[in-house]
């Protein structure tokens, strides 16, 4: 695992509960892509399909059904940190995120996840209780071309 620089975190959110409302436009959906027999969503644009990463690179996924977290870390849906737009728009507790795609350090176009006021990384680590803990950081991903 590499190791983290903790000093680029700008706000460290310990999140509970999952808030409603609309939030800015996400990267979007494809028609058919989340197929019966697919679980997660897969976002238009993204070499890696369903996988949405975070700043240090730690994979999630968001179920076709609920629309919630799924961490593949732990092998646990969060049911409180969930899309809250089908374009992306993401919410845990307080904190309003999206899903953009990125470029990735090898060129490849990838789907991120952002805080959205800033566009700044978000990393998501897991508490001594298994609780999604999500810092913002001062780091903002290239877009692709």
């Amino acid at each position: 695992m590499a190791t983290k620089n903790w000093m680029s975190l700008l706000l460290l959110f310990p999140l509970f509960g999952c808030g409603g409302g609309e939030v800015g436009i996400g990267i979007g959906v494809g028609a058919d892509s989340a197929p019966a027999s697919h679980p997660f969503i897969a976002w238009t644009g993204n070499s890696s399909g369903d996988r949405v990463v975070d700043a240090t690179n730690d994979a999630f996924a968001f179920y076709a059904d609920t629309g919630c977290l799924y961490n593949f870390r732990t092998g646990l849906e969060n049911r409180q940190f969930c899309l809250s737009t089908p374009q992306g728009g993401v919410r845990y507790g307080g904190l309003a995120m999206r899903i953009v795609n990125a470029l990735s350090t090898n060129g490849a176009c990838i789907s991120v996840l952002v805080e959205e006021s800033t566009a700044s990384f978000v990393d998501i680590e897991v508490d001594a209780y298994g609780r999604e803990v999500v810092a913002v950081t001062s780091v903002r991903p290239a877009p692709c071309a």
